[in-house]
């Protein structure tokens, strides 16, 4: 082909050219191809010079090709032009040429190109065109071109199009690798606003190509425009896109301005978080990208700064107590964090955003920030704290499980002396969840702390603003600082006097606030806490449990104020007392003072707190007998039990109009019945001055009173026969009971009961046996008649006591039964009955009954 003369050049070119001009689109296609396949074939290094005389006589006709009205002749034609332009060397009249025709079509303000492949191919062409001249290490005449090359990337950039507006991206990116800063930045602000609109493209690959380009475009911005102050703000919220590939551009993104950015140290404060945030990503694949190069910035800077770190770099010894799963920055990654400590204040503004993935997108850049800073972010430890506070009690539990890791890495890090002394100013001043549970994950991360702080803050604590609190949350957390309290105990100097002191103070906290967390929830996550704190400072004082409540109860009693008004059962100072009595129960160090403090309830609180009161003693007077123990350790005597009684329980047993006084008749009852089987033995001390209020009892409307009374009747032994009369009269009368448990409970209740015989004559005893005697048949009879029932447990009941009485009374027995066959209609069964039971064997005589 190079051996072609000039003439049949210009024949060939000729022919070309007509086949061009022709009106049918067949032949200009297929004319189009042939020449194309002849560009492809033309390789060889000799070629060159042939294929430019050839471009120079058809570019005209090639170019008006490009406004052909059909859209294979416009393709060809553009095919055709790529293969010159890529075997030619570039020359600047090509480039006008092109590039102005490239204008025409897609330079306008309305879209004249009709077809999304052609305007691939247009853009495809001006990027071919950038890369030819990038080879040269210059633009060349791309100076005084850069309005049409603008004006196309802008229209190709806002394309419908996605393929087209990423190829306009990529276009641009080669553009800036080549352009000269000066030349290019009068068009960087249009080129970006074009850019800005892919933001939000719905395709992830666009989002990733603007990101690019954008990241290009930057070095050469005006760094003192507002231009670059919209640029971080359009990119940032790209940190939080759906797509990893995307944040991860952006934090290349980062990485490049933070290279190569001329006026990068001015703006280290709004690239930083590019960066940061991909550092603490969710994916592993962005983290694992960036931080080789987040190495490399650090690395730039130190270089940079070497003269200022390598000083440093001598004292930097390793941080005690540092996280185990976290990599420590090198000393230039962390000087690049440390001189931009201004944008912490924007970062934890951003925590309060009302939007949940802001909040914890800043979360996560300020654990950057902190790992980074270290120590020297202690200066700005009061700024953040009350922000960082605020998102540890965030509704959303990630952000909020975020919030504790920042938290629990500044304890770690930042310099104990000088935050400790900001975090007591915070919890004096703001008795909150939020500041504690700050405070909580600090303290616990630490690896100081000294005795004076441990009994400032159990002190603190014991304060009612947080020991008397009503949130759940709260409470959980109060009571894992008093385990870290302990914890750190164990590491500090001090006297036995001293650490005594602090026991109280975390054992009164932790007490009250188990007290008001029985009471206010079911949830039992911060009782299992509490248990365990108490039973923490059992072991260390070398004490039972038991001891510990005898001995640091009375003070956390104390604290029970404010009762002597009508109040609620929800009011904060009954669930205190309720939650108290009902995790340490009755003993014998504070019973008197308990005492006192219910009878203040009872005479002055409504009906409900008083209803509530009472059912926690009648639960805690079922451990009387193991928990009320005297100083030998023998069981309680009756001497406490006595005032307990007289005291509180049987004014109570009386009847008296209302519903209310109805529950507390009954809590009563209850509470008595509890005492009975409890403390058995200690209970006959008190059961003989009750005995008269037992009968009313037996017969009260409420079922339940009626329940606890014939319970507790069994209990009542060593009474005399004129004492406990009434009393069996009226049990034997429950065997008539509407409740059938009540019924059962009646009749094993008649069989035990047993009274002692007393008399200055043996006139007075036998007369004593006969009254006894006279109850026993009537009960027997009762029985005997009540065993005919189809009721299973009433039967068995009765049998039982049945029992009983037989081996104690086998004359009445035999009577009884004698008497009962003569009027009975199941003679078999009752004589069944009389076998099983009987021990004398007397048989019984069958006897007719007349007509």
């Amino acid at each position: 082909m190079s051996l072609m003369n000039c003439d049949e050049i210009e024949q060939n070119a000729k022919t070309d050219c007509e086949e061009l001009e022709s009106t049918d689109r067949a032949q200009k296609t297929k004319a189009l191809k042939r020449m194309l396949s002849w560009v492809e074939n033309c390789n060889d290094d000799n070629s060159t010079e042939l294929l430019a005389k050839y471009f120079d006589r058809l570019y005209l006709h090639l170019l008006k090709c490009y406004h052909d009205r059909f859209e294979s002749v416009r393709d060809g034609a553009v095919r055709l032009v790529d293969a010159y332009l890529e075997r030619l060397p570039p020359m600047d009249f090509n480039l006008l040429n092109v590039l102005s025709t490239l204008t025409e079509r897609m330079g306008q303000s309305e879209t004249l190109e009709p077809s999304e492949e052609i305007r691939y191919l247009y853009i495809g062409q001006l990027h071919l065109m950038v890369r030819k001249y990038a080879k040269m290490g210059n633009v060349g005449v791309f100076r005084e071109c850069y309005n049409l090359v603008v004006k196309v990337l802008i229209k190709a950039i806002r394309d419908e199009y996605p393929v087209v507006q990423r190829e306009a991206c990529t276009t641009l990116v080669a553009l800036c690798s080549v352009a000269e800063t000066a030349e290019l930045r009068p068009y960087t602000e249009q080129l970006a606003v074009a850019l800005y609109g892919m933001l939000n493209h719905k395709h992830a690959p666009a989002r990733i190509s603007a990101v690019a380009a954008l990241g290009r475009l930057s070095l050469h911005m005006d760094a003192s425009a507002e231009s670059m102050r919209r640029l971080f703000g359009e990119v940032s919220p790209l940190l939080m896109d759906p797509m990893p590939l995307v944040r991860r551009e952006v934090g290349t993104m980062g990485v490049l301005m933070l290279m190569d950015l001329l006026d990068r140290y001015s703006f280290f404060e709004r690239i930083l978080p590019l960066v940061l945030c991909c550092l603490k990503d969710d994916s592993p694949e962005v983290r694992s990208y960036i931080e080789p190069l987040w190495v490399k910035c650090g690395k730039q800077y130190y270089e940079e700064n070497e003269a200022e770190l390598s000083q440093q770099e001598i004292s930097d010894l390793p941080v005690d107590n540092y996280p185990k799963d976290v990599k420590r920055p090198t000393i230039g990654c962390r000087g690049l964090v440390q001189r931009s400590l201004r944008l912490l204040i924007l970062i934890t503004r951003e925590t309060t955003d009302w939007k949940d993935n802001v909040r914890l997108h800043a979360l996560k850049l300020l654990y950057q920030f902190v790992v980074h800073a270290e120590a020297a972010m202690t200066a700005k430890f009061y700024e953040i704290y009350p922000d960082v506070s605020h998102a540890c009690c965030d509704s959303v539990a990630e952000v909020s499980a975020e919030a504790a890791k920042v938290a629990d890495l500044m304890g770690r890090l930042l310099c104990y002396e000088a935050w400790i002394e900001h975090g007591f100013d915070g919890l004096q001043r703001n008795a909150r969840e939020s500041y504690l549970r700050c405070f909580y994950y600090m303290f616990t991360a630490s690896s100081s702390a000294c005795y004076e702080h441990l009994v400032r803050l159990s002190t603190l604590l014991r304060d009612t603003e947080y020991s008397h609190t009503l949130k759940p949350g709260f409470q959980l957390h109060i009571l894992k600082l008093l385990d870290t309290i302990l914890n750190k105990s164990l590491e500090v100097t001090a006297t036995h006097e001293e650490l005594q002191e602090l026991y109280l103070n975390v054992y009164i906290v932790g007490i009250k606030v188990m007290a008001l967390g029985y009471s206010l929830t079911s949830d039992n996550s911060g009782l299992n806490v509490g248990q365990m704190v108490i039973e923490r400072i059992a072991q260390l004082q070398n004490v039972t449990l038991g001891q510990l409540h005898e001995h640091f109860f009375p003070m956390a009693l104390g604290d029970v104020q404010n009762l002597d008004a009508a109040l609620e059962d929800n009011a904060e100072p009954v669930l205190l007392l309720d939650g108290l009595i009902n995790i340490c129960h009755l003993r014998r160090s504070y019973l008197q003072s308990l005492i006192e403090r219910v009878k203040i309830v009872f005479e002055h609180c409504s009906a409900s707190a008083q209803i509530r009161i009472f059912s926690s003693l009648s639960m805690a007077a079922l451990h009387w007998s193991s928990t009320v123990i005297s100083a030998d350790g023998k069981p309680d005597m009756p001497s406490m039990m006595k005032p307990f009684v007289t005291e509180i329980v049987e004014p109570y047993l009386t009847w008296k109009a209302g519903a209310s006084s109805e529950s507390m008749r009954s809590l009563a009852m209850a509470t008595l019945c509890a005492l009975a089987q409890s403390a058995p033995e200690d209970v006959l001390q008190v059961l003989p001055s009750l005995v008269k209020h037992m009968p009313s009892l037996l017969e009260d409307r409420n079922s339940n009173t009626r329940n606890y009374a014939i319970k507790t009747v069994p209990y009542f032994r060593g009474l005399t026969v004129e004492e406990l009369k009434p009393l069996a009269y009226a049990a034997m009368q429950r065997m008539d009971d509407p409740s059938a448990g009540i019924r059962s409970m009646a009749a094993l209740a008649v069989g035990k009961l047993s009274p002692t015989f007393k008399g200055e004559s043996e006139e007075e005893i036998q007369h004593q046996h006969e009254v006894w005697d006279t109850f026993i048949k009537r009960a027997m009879d009762l029985m005997i008649l009540y065993h005919e029932s189809p009721e299973k447990d009433i039967k068995k009941a009765v049998e039982l006591s049945l029992e009983s009485l037989a081996i104690n009374h086998p004359d009445a027995w035999t009577e009884r039964c004698q008497r009962a066959m003569d009027l009975s209609q199941q003679k078999d069964e009752l004589v069944k009955l009389y076998e099983k039971l009987s021990i004398n064997k007397v048989a019984l005589q069958h006897k007719s009954i007349p007509a």
